[in-house]
């Protein structure tokens, strides 16, 4: 599932994946919103995800583990991990409305 952001820039308005956004180099003069928007989603993750859904969001999307090795790691299922992932970023997503 691609979390798609709509973002308003100086004089364009753009959409692309969370992720893309996070790590797009190509436009120089968006570091400040890149900082501003990793910013966000650090509080957004501290604040508004579960403890499961914190763990399972790091370990899917910063530690680039698989679902399934996830559900070993912390002894649940496959599907409850997709739906803590699923869940976290929701609720990630509508804290990122807010830029």
């Amino acid at each position: 599932m691609k979390t798609i952001l709509r973002y308003i820039g100086e004089n364009e308005e753009k959409e692309m994946s969370l992720f893309a956004y996070m790590n797009n180099k190509e436009d120089g003069g968006n570091d400040k919103q890149r900082d501003r928007m990793k910013k966000i989603l650090r509080i957004a993750m501290e604040n508004e995800l579960t403890g499961r859904q914190r763990e399972c969001i790091n370990m899917r999307f910063y530690s680039g583990m698989k679902a399934c090795e996830i559900a070993d790691k912390l002894n649940i299922k496959t599907a409850t991990v997709y739906k803590h992932i699923r869940k976290g970023i929701a609720a990630m997503k509508h804290c990122a409305i807010y830029l």
